[in-house]
């Protein structure tokens, strides 16, 4: 309800308004549901005042002081906020849609559910106001200021915030859909489970930020500083992440899939379980990550990679090579990516007689049963050179089952040539040549 002495005032203008507010400073300020569309009220003080349900479309407040006021619900579609005063104010399901609030300080404001879409705020201090369901849709937001702020479930899809700062800020399920995030800081803020699908977050910084189930698909990461982030089940599928640092950044269960992560630093970083299937790792760097459970194929790439040693198991076990003073050579980190991929490749440069193959081969499984060795492939190459695949459980001992391979066909083979000089080797059981 409108208070009349209140109405009476505030029709004298701006100047009579803020003089008499001041000598009537007991008096109730209640301007609730009043209308003041397309009115000008440079500078006018409405600390304090009840202006809940409030029409106020198109209105120039640039100047105002709102501290404290209650704007619940109040409609101020296309108003002109620039460089006012919001600290406190209480937003709560307002419409503030294409609102002008550049330059604008609303600290501690209450605006959970507000509507901000298409909005100006650009430079706007949010440090610490409520935000939770507000929904800043197309608004430009460049530099603006959500450090500590609740932002959990906001909406800001198609969002210009480069340069914004939202660090320490509670961004839970927040949708950046789209948005432009280009050097914005994400400083330990909390953004689980967040939307970030074709987001441009070039150069943001997102230190110690907790990224757990964020959706990360598509977007564009290039130079990104994710250094000691948790990306704990992330999706990070067919993103750019080229140029990024991801030191010390926890991926267990990420999804990298397609990722681009060519010269990313992932220098003592967590890829337990990480689907990494068709990434490039070109020129990225790996001493010191952690590979257990690493889900690649040969499609994934690691041209030119950096990584003088790793880690096979959790929490620093399992180092690659063992022994510290030692640095991981070439022919070592292929041999162990071999072991992770699961798939083992053994080469002949003879014509392969194939019974023989296959009872090595039977011989080969029966020696490792533990292995779950499975013959995929006979390749033929150039040269009469054979590459005999086989699939075996990741992390086996690759080496060894190469070399058993190749020593129990070669003695095949050597045990034939014996007896075909002496009697036709067709009759004789293929167990004749293992005795021998």
């Amino acid at each position: 309800m409108i208070d009349k002495k209140c109405f009476a005032a505030l029709k004298r203008g701006v100047e009579y308004w803020n003089k008499w507010r001041a000598n009537h400073s007991h008096h109730p300020l209640d301007l609730r549901g009043i209308n003041l569309s397309n009115e000008t009220l440079l500078g006018i003080n409405f600390t304090g005042v009840n202006l809940a349900g409030a029409t106020l479309v198109k209105s120039n407040f640039c100047g105002a002081n709102f501290d404290g006021a209650d704007l619940t619900g109040a409609n101020l579609t296309e108003a002109n906020l620039s460089g006012a005063s919001l600290t406190g104010v209480n937003l709560t399901v307002a419409i503030l849609a294409r609102v002008n609030y550049r330059g604008a300080e609303l600290i501690g404001a209450n605006l959970s559910l507000a509507n901000l879409d298409n909005a100006d705020l650009r430079v706007a201090d949010f440090s610490a106001a409520e935000l939770s369901g507000a929904s800043f849709y197309q608004a430009n937001l460049n530099g603006v200021i959500f450090q500590g702020a609740n932002l959990t479930q906001a909406n800001f899809q198609l969002a210009k915030l480069t340069q914004a700062n939202f660090n320490h800020a509670n961004l839970t399920q927040a949708n950046f859909a789209y948005a432009d995030l280009t050097k914005a800081q994400f400083e330990q803020a909390n953004l689980n489970e967040a939307i970030f699908s074709r987001a441009m977050l070039r150069r943001a910084k997102m230190i110690q930020a907790d990224l757990s189930e964020a959706n990360l698909n598509e977007a564009n990461l290039q130079e990104i500083n994710l250094s000691k982030s948790d990306l704990i089940e992330a999706c990070l599928a067919n993103a750019s992440l080229v140029g990024a640092c991801l030191t010390k950044a926890n991926l267990t269960k990420a999804d990298l899939s397609q990722a681009d992560l060519t010269r990313a630093n992932l220098t003592d970083a967590n890829l337990m379980q990480t689907q990494a299937k068709n990434a490039n790792f070109n020129q990225s760097q790996l001493t010191g990550a952690c590979l257990e459970n690493f889900q690649i194929n040969r499609q994934t790439s690691f041209e030119k990679v950096i990584c003088r040693y790793l880690y096979l198991e959790y929490c620093g076990k399992n180092r690659v090579p063992y022994h510290r003073q030692q640095s991981l050579s070439l022919r070592e980190f292929k041999s162990t990516l071999q072991d992770l991929i699961g798939l083992i490749e053994v080469r002949f440069h003879q014509l392969i007689d194939w019974s023989l193959m296959l009872e090595a081969v039977a011989e080969l499984k029966l020696k490792y049963k533990t292995q779950k060795i499975e013959l995929r492939s006979i390749e033929t190459k150039s040269n009469f050179q054979f590459i005999v695949k086989l699939k075996v459980v990741p992390h086996a001992k690759t080496a060894e089952i190469k070399q058993y391979l190749q020593q129990q066909y070669s003695l095949l083979l050597l045990a034939k040539n014996q007896l075909s000089s002496v009697t036709k080797i067709d009759a004789k059981p293929l167990n004749c040549y293992r005795q021998n």
